[in-house]
């Protein structure tokens, strides 16, 4: 800061002493000396703007030491699937390192941290050797208040945000495929965006699939789906989900499914996570006009369960299933499920292999019981 005050400073004496000797010398035309006089104020303010952002933000120097003795300078980002995000000033986009292999982490950061038995807590991190705190060589600090628990327990770290809009996370995914011989198109699209706090979380998902070929009838498919949900003690947790779902192959133009229940996680760690939902839900559907039959609504149970497996930053899989036993119109049973491996590719890019399949044991007339696909997309995560 001190060289940039003192350029600033010699910057001006030699643009003060230029202008006054131009304008005693009558030899210069005085637009000359106003030009002159302009042009540097103007790289005075260039220069002052350009200083600004440097001295508005400066990145935290938080110091990770690894078992290994590397030590890291940056500032954490979060700990997520296993693998600590820290931005250097020496590397491109966020540098990832196994957690296990972490020894000590200093750090001045505001974060929010979820442990394996569902616990949540908010404050600055900091983490010894295992050495000096057996067991408890991990500490979440607020207000004087310290939680000590083993860092092995520690499955999700989030930086705390300013505002709503950057603790958002999420993903954007495309893929087209072509066959020249029948001239068959396919297109897939999807996004999803998801928050989480200490007490709640919520996430809302896009799906689309379009398939045509040349003189033949087109599909498609569209779907948005979003969850909310309030932590309870521990490991449980309140939900409530909607659905809307528009489906050319069925004949569904719109299906809205509206609904709450209790879920629970079985498993949750650095690699795994697995857990269950049970509620009821109220659908209302609209059918093709093709088909003759009139709107229906039903009340359905609501029966569900997600995985999800990562791998050290290079690939996870997730799967969900929800199934919908008919209450008002039994013996109908409904599903649909999804699941979706994905690789990492360079910075924030992936590419994800997904298959998909919506299920009704009671279609309407002359229409499918069954939506399937398989789809390979690229993608950005954010």
């Amino acid at each position: 800061m001190s060289l940039v005050t003192g350029r600033l400073k010699q910057l001006w004496r030699t643009t003060r002493r230029r202008i006054v000797a131009q304008t005693y010398d009558p030899m210069v035309p005085i637009t000359v000396s106003l030009f002159a006089s302009n042009w540097q104020r103007v790289v005075l303010v260039m220069v002052l703007f350009a200083c600004i952002p440097a001295l508005a933000k400066t990145k935290r120097k938080d110091v990770v030491i690894m078992k290994n003795g590397d030590h890291i300078s940056g500032e954490v980002k979060k700990l997520e699937n296993g693998v600590l995000y820290i931005d250097t000033d020496y590397f491109s986009g966020s540098m990832g390192v196994d957690w296990l292999q972490v020894e000590s982490v200093e750090s001045t950061g505001g974060y929010q941290v979820t442990f394996h038995d569902g616990e949540r807590e908010s404050g600055s991190i900091n983490k010894v050797t295992a050495e000096e705190a057996p067991g408890k060589d991990f500490t979440v600090s607020e207000q004087g208040r310290a939680v000590r628990v083993d860092s092995r327990n520690v499955v999700n770290i989030e930086s705390q945000k300013q505002s709503f809009w950057r603790q958002l996370t999420g993903a954007i995914d495309f893929g087209i495929d072509f066959t020249s011989g029948n001239s068959q198109t396919a297109f897939n699209a999807s996004a999803s965006a998801n928050y989480l706090s200490t007490r709640w979380m919520g996430g809302t998902n896009f799906t689309s699939s379009f398939s045509g070929q040349s003189g033949a009838a087109t599909t498609n498919l569209l779907e948005i789906q979003g969850l909310g949900g309030i932590f309870l003690s521990h490991n449980s947790f309140l939900m409530g989900i909607g659905d809307f779902l528009h489906s050319s192959q069925q004949n569904l133009q719109l299906r809205s499914t509206v609904g709450a229940g209790y879920g629970r996680y079985i498993v949750r760690n650095n690699h795994n996570t697995l857990s269950w939902v049970a509620g009821t839900v109220f659908t209302h559907e609209n059918f093709d006009p093709i088909t003759g039959q009139s709107p229906t609504q039903n009340a359905e149970a609501l029966l569900g369960m997600q995985y999800q497996l990562f791998h050290f930053d290079r690939y996870s899989l997730q799967s969900q299933l929800l199934v919908y036993p008919g209450l008002s119109d039994a013996g109908r049973v409904r599903s649909t499920t999804k699941t979706t491996f994905s690789v990492k590719l360079v910075n924030n890019f992936h590419t994800d292999f997904s298959f998909w399949d919506n299920f009704d044991s009671r279609p309407p007339f002359n229409s499918k019981g069954n939506e399937l696909g398989v789809s390979n997309s690229l993608g950005w995560t954010f």
